[in-house]
């Protein structure tokens, strides 16, 4: 329906588009389905006049028109699937899960220095790995818990 509306302006040929590995990436699909050449619009607006002005969705529609009109400020939009994309997807959950690792041993630290000395000496003296199996040595037996 939408692809209907946009060609019942003129002779379609080329489609920019800002953010296709984000929002976009529906309408990326979308378009490539449909077998409408697609572009992705890589320029950022004028920094100086978007300050004065602000943000303003129709202007960056103009640009993204503009410059997928003229080939300018342009790249082929990466495929979103294969292998590349399995990579980058294993990429994106492994920094996710060494970050949640960071916190996590951040947080155990900081409770550390806030428990009693009799509990704070012993742990602080041991190493990660040591300090991870010793509290999961300690986490309760839930299956007690309610009977």
């Amino acid at each position: 329906m939408m692809l209907e509306w946009i060609r019942s302006f003129c002779d379609l040929q080329r489609v920019g588009i800002e953010c296709s590995c984000s929002y976009g990436a529906g309408l990326l699909r979308y378009l490539q389905t449909a077998d409408v050449k697609v572009l992705e619009v890589v320029t950022s607006p004028d920094q100086h006049a978007r300050r004065r002005r602000g943000k303003n969705d129709n202007f960056d529609a103009e640009s993204a028109a503009h410059a997928a009109s003229s080939g300018q400020h342009t790249v082929t939009p990466m495929s979103r699937d294969g292998m590349d994309e399995s990579l980058r997807v294993l990429k994106v959950c492994r920094k996710t899960a060494v970050q949640a690792r960071r916190i996590a041993l951040q947080m155990i630290q900081t409770t550390i220095v806030w428990a009693p000395d009799r509990l704070n000496e012993p742990l602080r003296q041991m190493t990660r790995m040591q300090l991870i199996r010793t509290l999961a040595a300690w986490r309760p037996d839930l299956r007690r818990i309610g009977r």
